[in-house]
């Protein structure tokens, strides 16, 4: 993920997201005094959304130097980190809920991704939340050529390049269920979106739970 920092923190000034954020889904399973992590946070947009409806153990982590600087702008109480994914440096079970909005689109490689949704798992408290928006394979002839052109060169169907340079991501709902197998499923729901370029996508959003272990002692 490192490797495409670079662009991020060109685009940072520039770039809006628009996947929504189903307060209805964290109402129906948290309160608001969880301890909630919105990784990959972007300029912050996700994080004032819940800090303007109440939420307020809140932190926010990137490894976009100038996303996070515009969040500090544009989100002054946020709580921040900058870090690069690959290990979080936060205690094991210290968060409640977990926010991955539009991630793993960001990270083309299937086990980057895996490291990722093992480091998250580490992080949540048994039966922590897990939510996941991104992004899902569309059937139209545009992305389908370029889902094609660049399967060679990435070993995975869905990869390709954006003109400005960068590597981004469309799943299969296959890969996803696969990915998030070590938690149980408890909302999911396809959708449509459009993109930080203005054009619509396939999406989904998935809500889950980190098992809660019963530790059972033998006499």
């Amino acid at each position: 993920m490192t490797s495409q920092s670079s662009y991020w923190d060109r685009v940072a000034h520039e770039k809006r997201f628009s996947h929504p954020l189903r307060l209805d889904w964290l109402e129906k399973y948290s309160d608001k005094q969880e301890r909630i992590l919105d990784y990959g946070c972007g300029y912050g947009r996700t994080l004032a959304e819940l800090s303007d409806t109440g939420y307020e153990n809140l932190l926010g982590m990137d490894f976009s130097e100038a996303m996070l600087s515009r969040c500090r702008r544009e989100v002054p109480q946020s709580k921040l980190i900058r870090n690069d994914g690959n290990a979080l440096p936060l205690k094991d079970d210290s968060f409640d809920v977990v926010l991955l909005f539009a991630v793993l689109t960001c990270i083309p490689d299937s086990n980057e991704q895996r490291v990722l949704l093992r480091a998250v798992e580490q992080v949540l408290r048994p039966g922590g939340l897990i939510y996941l928006s991104d992004l899902l394979l569309n059937d139209d002839e545009r992305n389908g050529e370029r889902y094609k052109r660049f399967a060679e060169n990435y070993k995975c169907y869905g990869v390709f390049e954006l003109p400005e340079g960068v590597a981004v991501r469309h799943h299969q709902r296959e890969w996803i269920e696969e990915l998030t197998s070590s938690f149980r499923q408890l909302e999911y729901e396809p959708f449509t979106v459009t993109t930080m370029n203005g054009n619509t996508s396939a999406a989904f959003q998935y809500l889950g739970r980190k098992p809660i272990e019963v530790s059972t002692t033998t006499r």
